[in-house]
């Protein structure tokens, strides 16, 4: 065996037991999207369709988001899995974004709603993914406590994941998660005056 070889067959014998070391590890997560950059929600919901594929029950809880403002695309593909007998629900319970209602305190009575369908579904034995989609943003707008919202998330069962996601993350959720992704802004069509599209924003 040439050196190459030699050196290739270390780095899968160590790949092997680092693996090993971690079996029967597994845990419940707590996995935080934010960052100015898109894709968000999109990695949200890319844990959505893996935990759907092996039959698991999920919870999507759409925060801020309202169902009549535009057609979601993520909301009308859970919508039709749902009938086609996946194991999904999705919640979209916000009145839309802050400049658009005009009425913090129809904001906070909704996202106070929005969060006790969550935590029902967080402490739910049965669900194994609850996604808190845009929990973040009503979050900044004080909308909900920071402190009962992490409470309630800490609350999971072990079997059951949960992933939040938005714009400026408060740094008590960064620390007690599992899993942060920071998504980078370096470039966006709306800097080119072009409006959000069907199929790319929703």
């Amino acid at each position: 065996m040439d050196r190459a070889a030699e050196q290739l067959q270390k780095i899968k014998q160590a790949k092997a037991k680092a693996i090993a070391t971690r079996q029967g590890n597994e845990k419940g997560l707590y996995m935080v999207f934010t960052g100015l950059g898109k894709g968000k929600t999109s990695g949200a919901m890319n844990m959505v369709y893996r935990h759907l594929s092996h039959d698991l029950k999920v919870v999507v809880v759409q925060f801020v988001k309202n169902s009549q403002a535009y057609p979601d695309g993520d909301r009308l593909m859970l919508t039709k899995l749902q009938t086609l007998g996946f194991p999904v629900q999705i919640y979209t319970l916000g009145g839309g974004f802050t400049w658009e209602t005009q009425n913090p305190n129809q904001d906070r009575e909704m996202s106070e709603a929005a969060w006790q369908t969550a935590l029902s579904a967080i402490i739910d034995p049965e669900i194994s993914l609850v996604v808190l989609d845009e929990l973040h943003i009503a979050l900044k707008y004080q909308q909900l406590e920071l402190e009962t919202v992490l409470a309630g998330i800490q609350s999971r069962p072990s079997h059951c994941h949960v992933v939040s996601t938005g714009r400026y993350a408060p740094l008590a959720l960064i620390e007690a998660a599992d899993l942060v992704s920071e998504l980078t802004l370096i470039k966006h069509p709306v800097s080119q005056k072009i409006p959000a599209q069907l199929g790319i924003e929703f």
